[in-house]
């Protein structure tokens, strides 16, 4: 980010952080999403603060997060919101035009509780992230790096490269037998360039991007959620270790 910030510095531009994921992520006691002009959450009904869906925007300038609020209903004057309070009808002006992209109470008053419980959820999931690493260190796959130096992990996602080389069996296989096991297990995520609106409109293969297409054939999303009971977390090891065998 140090890096990043300094070239937007020297060429005038403005950084947007996507922390999609990363709500308890930090570099060097830093917050992830303070670091440039906005930093931007999501609360998709995956992510570790679920509304269902929606998301934050984090700037540390009025005018821009006023601006923000007047963009993301209907481009209304900013106190529109106020018309139906009980000190009577307020007319409103829409001074720009504008977005449908409010959050609704409903979503608020579900995200605002979950707040309470971020670090406590972020406990248990980093528990299970490194009972998985010990768990399956003597196994052929490749397994997520820890944190770097300075850096707060968020343990959003627990990954695990499977390659057919050195497993004997395929990524694709490798889900189908977790299934069989009733694991549920996800793909985060497949080479942009192995899907059909790129290849058709940019004529994009995936043999010209070798790193991502190896990743996104090779990479499988084991469970992670601060639900998860010791005894589900030890399902999932024993399934793995029931489908690929130490060396």
């Amino acid at each position: 980010m140090d890096k990043i910030t300094k070239v937007a510095e020297n060429y005038g531009l403005k950084v947007i952080e996507d922390c999609a994921h990363s709500i308890e992520s930090s570099i060097n006691g830093k917050p992830v999403g303070t670091f440039g002009e906005f930093g931007c959450f999501s609360f998709y009904v995956t992510k570790n603060v679920a509304t269902g869906e929606g998301g934050m925007v984090l700037t540390s300038s009025k005018d821009a997060a006023d601006r923000i609020k007047i963009l993301a209903l209907h481009g209304m004057s900013a106190d529109a919101w106020m018309r139906f309070s009980d000190k009577g009808y307020k007319h409103y002006q829409v001074v720009t035009p504008g977005f449908k992209y409010n959050m609704m109470d409903i979503q608020a008053a579900l995200g605002i509780h979950q707040l309470r419980r971020v670090e406590k959820n972020w406990q248990r999931r980093e528990q299970i992230w490194q009972y998985y690493r010990e768990a399956f260190s003597d196994l052929p796959i490749t397994l997520p790096p820890e944190a770097g130096p300075g850096e707060r992990h968020s343990y959003h996602l627990f990954t695990i490269l499977v390659e057919k080389d050195r497993t004997g069996i395929s990524r694709d296989l490798f889900m189908a037998e977790m299934t069989r096991h009733k694991i549920g297990v996800g793909v985060h995520y497949r080479s942009i360039a192995s899907h059909q609106y790129y290849c058709e409109t940019f004529g994009w293969r995936e043999e010209q991007f070798p790193v991502s297409h190896w990743v996104g054939d090779s990479t499988v999303s084991l469970p992670l959620s601060p639900r998860l009971s010791d005894e589900d977390v030890n399902d999932v090891v024993t399934a793995v270790r029931e489908i690929i065998k130490p060396k």
